[in-house]
């Protein structure tokens, strides 16, 4: 039992179930009548994105196994076993999402194999795009649209109406990353990978995250007033981003160490999921 934590625990499992709220975020944003949440390409759709995403932590995992060595978080997970374990998941979960996504529409086999290439340019390693400052958070931006958009066309067609809200999605996932790549300064500056953290300082990176967690928010509140997004349903993803804001400058202005970004992170992860929650019982009664 201890070595099956051992293996959930490397594979990331927590953190791949987290992920999946954001592309689930698009078939939520897409229905409108309950029985369309519980037909049988949603349920496969969430299955095929848990396959997707554990395939991107496994090529993460593979390519930076070097750099997990000075990493404390990460050192310690699996030893000797990793890259078997890693290179064995990596290959098992790319064969299920693609068979996974083939049961629903052709569209998303290309959606998730773009989506599996882009996070593939991301983690390469050594010259990867989260080596370079700024171009591992429009990674981050781009490929939350292709998410949302993802769960969206199972329900509804593209529109330019999807496009504006994905984009505050979007917004959200980068500034998470930034978030992340402070979380992750010293062990990445020893390892001299170049993050937008580590080029541009801490304390520069602090105050994007800052503005960008701002603007999400700013951005919201513009689609709700200008009628892009529903109004009654969508007023948690403006208070979450109030809240969150309000919580960073009351508790946690001007620290800079790991263990605020931590605290920062298991908030706002907190406060989201609780503004997502609330979105559903709103789109389900109203």
């Amino acid at each position: 039992m201890k070595k099956i934590f051992k293996y959930l625990k490397a594979a990331r499992s927590a953190e791949v179930t987290m992920m999946l709220g954001f592309p689930a975020t698009g078939i939520l944003f897409a229905f409108s009548a309950p029985e369309q949440l519980f037909g049988i390409n949603s349920f496969l759709f969430v299955i095929a994105i848990f396959f997707l995403s554990s395939a991107i932590y496994s090529f993460n995992a593979l390519s930076g196994i070097r750099e997990d060595e000075k990493n404390e978080r990460l050192k310690k997970d699996l030893g000797s076993e990793k890259k078997i374990f890693f290179i064995s998941t990596l290959l098992l979960f790319i064969f299920l999402f693609i068979v996974f996504f083939f049961l629903i529409d052709l569209k998303l086999v290309f959606l998730s194999t773009l989506s599996f290439f882009i996070w593939f340019l991301y983690s390469f390693p050594g010259k990867g795009l989260k080596y370079k400052p700024v171009l591992g958070t429009m990674v981050h931006f781009a490929g939350q649209i292709i998410h949302f958009h993802m769960g969206y066309i199972i329900i509804e067609n593209f529109s330019l109406e999807s496009l504006l809200i994905s984009i505050y999605f979007a917004i959200l996932f980068a500034s998470g990353h930034i978030n992340h790549e402070l979380i992750d300064y010293e062990s990445d500056k020893q390892m001299k990978i170049n993050t937008g953290a580590v080029y541009f300082g801490k304390k520069i990176w602090e105050k994007l995250s800052f503005f960008m967690f701002l603007a999400a928010t700013i951005y919201m509140v513009i689609l709700i007033f200008s009628g892009v997004a529903d109004p009654l349903h969508c007023i948690p993803f403006a208070l979450a981003g109030i809240t969150h804001l309000l919580y960073r400058q009351i508790f946690l202005k001007n620290e800079l160490t790991t263990e605020r970004f931590i605290k920062e992170r298991s908030f706002y992860r907190g406060v989201y999921f609780i503004s997502g929650i609330s979105f559903l019982v709103l789109k389900l009664v109203f």
